[in-house]
């Protein structure tokens, strides 16, 4: 059953890239069932909170689909809004290979290992290193980096620490994130022009966490001896940012030069990329055999992602055909008479809320994609962007259901509260408050 799903996935995927070139009907109806197929195989290997979740909008959106008599059109719309997204986290992750093999992780401790005794600058080179490895390995990059650092005996309460905001701080500009790309998605913003406004909120995340860590945080962890490393190897290190430099170089070129579907551009350039890497590391055939098991894990490791996404673009469509969409769309009009500024605090506060006690944050910021134009709110897209992009990082850092913060709980083995209100409350209400205040400087310029 799972070879099958992944075999399902896999030509699902290969259908989806054809269909940008060439969609006669019958490959349109082809693509619709196996987006279908998956998004139930998907749910059948989901965890029991992504599974509910997926079920409720799934079924939700069933009985208005039949009430409202919808025809095969609006089915297939719905059924296939988020399959861009869901090819694109599926995929990427296969760059993760060529950096495993490439053993360049060992580069990134040696240097980390220098640091010994100086953890404001321990910090601020991990936290740098989430923008390095994170928008290429995804969730991968907090495994990465905590294979980086386990020898080195830091405490957990620092680790916490780091991860969540580390990881977070990518959330808001990364091509390669499904929230940048579901945002800029349905907004129809080119990449390459949202680029250096995510990039803002990224910075004051980045400095944020790094200023909150050394005046509040650092006093009260007891940091021990630290293992130094010698013989740091500034080659590897350079290597891999050329070949990260590279691989985002060229896909802002794509996209600006060609008609070609951002997805597709990203989809393909990650294939094609880490191919020629594990050519250049003269290790082609150990990285043959890891695109092998690769795509034998697809699904179950992937499950949750996949079956999440594809039911929120399900019952986002859904959403936008009721009477519903003109409530959410009608508040945040109310809203935004009322105080712009009051209108970016509300939807931060409401998305991290609703994380919070379990709902995740795809479910509503797909709510609000498909309900709330931004003209309507006296909005720009970017700064709507944005809105939706803190709101999302705001979210992974509350929220106990989170991949983010699971695995975080998992291998650092602490409770999950404990790492969003003891080591990350502080943060996460003046990210809020700082982001509030960027986004609406930067509405006032548009």
């Amino acid at each position: 059953m799972q070879d099958l799903s992944n075999r399902i996935i896999i030509l699902l995927i290969i259908t989806y890239i054809i269909t940008q070139f060439y969609s006669p009907p019958v490959l349109y109806i082809v693509t619709v069932i196996l987006t279908t197929l998956v998004m139930l195989l998907s749910m059948i290997f989901s965890r029991v909170l992504p599974r509910i979740f997926s079920g409720i909008m799934i079924g939700i959106g069933i009985i208005i689909m039949y009430v409202q008599k919808a025809g095969f059109e609006v089915w297939a719309e719905s059924i296939t809004k988020n399959l861009p997204l869901v090819c694109l986290i599926i995929v990427v992750p296969i760059l993760t290979i060529p950096i495993e093999i490439g053993k360049y992780d060992d580069s990134i401790t040696q240097f980390a290992s220098k640091l010994n005794g100086k953890p404001q600058l321990l910090y601020i080179f991990l936290s740098s290193t989430f923008y390095i490895l994170g928008p290429i390995t995804n969730l991968g990059s907090i495994h990465i980096i905590h294979s980086i650092v386990k020898i080195m005996n830091l405490p957990v309460e620092f680790l916490g620490r780091l991860y969540i905001r580390g990881f977070s701080s990518i959330n808001t500009w990364s091509p390669y994130f499904a929230s940048v790309f579901l945002v800029v998605y349905y907004l129809n913003i080119p990449m390459l022009y949202f680029l250096p406004f995510g990039l803002l909120l990224s910075f004051f995340q980045f400095w944020t966490a790094n200023i909150v860590f050394s005046f509040k945080e650092k006093q009260s962890i007891n940091f021990g001896a630290i293992e130094s490393k010698a013989n740091i190897r500034k080659k590897k290190l350079y290597e891999l940012l050329f070949f990260l430099l590279l691989l985002s170089g060229t896909i802002f070129i794509l996209e600006v030069e060609s008609a070609i579907n951002v997805s597709v551009i990203i989809i393909i350039t990650a294939i094609v990329y880490s191919f020629i890497w594990g050519k250049y590391l003269k290790e082609f055939r150990r990285f043959i055999k890891e695109v092998n098991l690769f795509q034998k894990k697809i699904i179950p490791s992937q499950a949750n992602e996949v079956s999440l996404f594809l039911s929120a673009g399900f019952f986002g469509v859904v959403l936008s055909k009721t009477v519903i969409s003109d409530i959410f769309s009608d508040l945040w009009t109310q809203i935004s008479h009322l105080s712009i500024l009051l209108l970016i605090l509300f939807t931060i506060a409401l998305v991290g809320l609703l994380s919070f006690v379990g709902i995740h944050q795809i479910v509503v910021i797909t709510s609000i994609l498909s309900s709330v134009s931004p003209t309507n709110v006296g909005l720009h897209d970017i700064t709507f962007a944005m809105i939706l992009l803190s709101s999302w990082a705001v979210a992974g850092t509350v929220s106990p259901i989170t991949p983010t913060n699971v695995v975080t709980s998992n291998i650092l083995k602490v409770d999950v509260y404990q790492i969003i209100l003891k080591w990350n409350l502080l943060y996460t209400v003046l990210i809020s408050c700082v982001h509030t205040m960027v986004i609406y400087c930067v509405h006032l310029l548009l």
